[in-house]
């Protein structure tokens, strides 16, 4: 019996570690599927209608060349790193938007406060010759 059982055991031994074996091979070469960088092409679009092009020049050319580099990659089949590069753009791009979205909205704001003087210069203008004549 004694030795049945330790056949019995190094069968189930034998059964797991193949088991394991084949999980892992699985797990190792499992496909990753090619990026599509067409979301970050439209990122990059919209940060170029924001203004991105004045505004954050780096921003949206790193976003570009990652695109372009993830392009290649996909090309040599590389495609964890090209989801990386893509996923990458996509942020540049949208950082790109953000900082050309941000500093539209500053210069609105100074043009507001260059207004805002403006308009109190007339008021106080105004009311001295209004004071004046009285």
């Amino acid at each position: 019996m004694n030795t049945n059982e330790n056949t019995l055991n190094m069968l189930y031994r034998y059964a797991f570690l193949v088991c394991l074996v084949v999980i892992m091979g699985a797990c190792a070469s499992s496909n990753v599927p090619a990026p599509d960088t067409s979301e970050a092409e439209s990122m990059v679009r919209q940060a170029e209608e924001a203004g991105a092009q004045e505004y954050a020049p780096l921003e949206l050319r790193n976003a570009r060349k990652k695109i372009e580099e993830a392009k290649t990659l996909v090309d040599d089949e590389q495609y964890a790193k090209a989801t990386r590069l893509t996923e990458e753009a996509s942020v540049d791009a949208e950082l790109a938007m953000v900082k050309a979205r941000s500093e539209k909205a500053r210069e609105a704001v100074e043009q507001l406060r260059k207004t805002i003087k403006t308009l109190k210069d007339e008021i106080e203008r105004n009311q001295q010759r209004q004071g004046g004549s009285l």
